[in-house]
């Protein structure tokens, strides 16, 4: 006897277990299928960073609710999302100062707390900061950091509590398809019959989607975070930074130990995540370090001390794709997440539920919507 669903959520990342979490607590029946174990994939390796400020004024927006779920996690979720407020800064150059400054106002104006934080100011607080060609930084001081690991056990956890099946250890072979439509997923363990599919198998979900005839471009990058150990600390702490002038960001931890990944285009590459090498040399974790000491010079002598490898899930316009495909009745993709996964994942869950329940995908998601790359 075939095992039956509401939905079928693909993938037991932060984002598919997200989804589950929200179809379960609207009383749908749900059946989430992760082939190793939650978080197995890029969630599991995240840096966990939220924060709200963007160039794009509806992705602030989005990521600011992102954010206060995050914030509010015990009493939303329940459970211990480690969340961690430590501030971020993103780092302007000179060369930006106007533009940015006026965007931070109406930032600002939409109320998103927000604040301009000039060179001397920044000077000021972190006295160890090299400011060559920096105007100064904008500054958020709810921002900071959760464990990713946590955030998707803790949502799986709260769909299973509500009924959800959460099949670890099970792999979606296939997405089943009749007359355009789904009607299932073949998995190593017997098929699903469903009529609604969430592919969110993260850079998998492109393979799943072209054997059912709706194939995605989505490719996997590869990305490292060195994790360094500072003996002297010395002032204030620094928190959580973007600095693409200086081609690196990175958060805190424990006392002295920093998170440093790189925003260069070179250190990262194509990848079957399949093959995944998991490994960072020493060399380039002290060139991680190096860069990132050339702005904060306590980072100078950083003894290496770990390492982060994992992929993101990549699109070719950096953004996620998410929303009912239009060539399958009944597969909602929600994958290519370009590295924004974790920060939107509160609101990827809900965006689902509220499709399931009125047909449509509400207008602030409008960034990731699929049209854009089946033109």
């Amino acid at each position: 006897m075939r095992e039956t669903a509401d939905i079928a959520v693909i993938g037991g990342g932060t984002t598919g277990c997200a989804i589950a979490w929200h179809l379960a607590h609207g009383g749908l029946r749900v059946r989430l299928v992760e082939r190793t174990r939650i978080g197995a994939g890029s969630s599991g390796a995240s840096p966990g960073i939220v924060r709200q400020y963007y160039a794009d004024s509806a992705l602030s927006m989005l990521a600011r609710e992102g954010l206060d779920t995050y914030r509010h996690w015990p009493e939303i979720v329940g459970g211990d999302c480690g969340y961690r407020r430590t501030g971020f800064l993103t780092a302007i150059a000179a060369s930006d100062e106007q533009a940015i400054r006026a965007h931070v106002r109406s930032l600002q104006a939409m109320g998103i707390e927000l604040q301009w934080m000039p060179a001397e100011a920044l000077r000021s607080r972190y006295r160890d900061v090299a400011l060559d060609g920096l105007a100064g930084a904008v500054f958020e001081p709810n921002a900071g950091y959760c464990d990713a690991s946590a955030t998707a056990l803790t949502y799986a956890a709260g769909a299973r509590s509500r009924g959800a099946a959460i099949d670890i250890g099970r792999a979606a072979w296939r997405i089943v398809t009749e007359g355009g439509r789904v009607c299932g997923v073949e998995t190593d363990r017997g098929r699903i019959d469903c009529g609604i599919v969430v592919n969110a198998a993260g850079p998998w979900a492109a393979a799943l989607a072209k054997d059912c005839g709706a194939a995605l471009p989505i490719t996997a990058s590869r990305q490292c975070v060195a994790i360094v150990q500072v003996e002297d600390d010395a002032g204030e702490a620094l928190p959580g930074l973007s600095d693409r002038r200086a081609g690196f960001y990175l958060r805190p931890d424990v006392a002295g130990r920093y998170f440093i990944g790189s925003l260069q285009a070179d250190d990262s590459g194509l990848v079957n995540p399949d093959r995944l090498d998991c490994s960072m040399s020493d060399a380039q974790a002290a060139r991680y370090r190096d860069r990132a000491a050339r702005r904060f010079s306590r980072l100078t002598d950083a003894v290496p001390v770990g390492s982060r490898v994992s992929f993101f899930d990549d699109t070719p316009d950096g953004n996620p794709l998410f929303g009912p495909d239009p060539r399958v009745q009944g597969l909602f993709v929600a994958a290519g997440l370009s590295g924004h996964g974790f920060k939107f994942a509160p609101l990827f869950g809900r965006a689902v539920a509220d499709w399931v329940e009125t047909g449509a995908v509400c207008q602030r998601m409008s960034a990731f919507e699929m049209k854009r790359v089946l033109a």
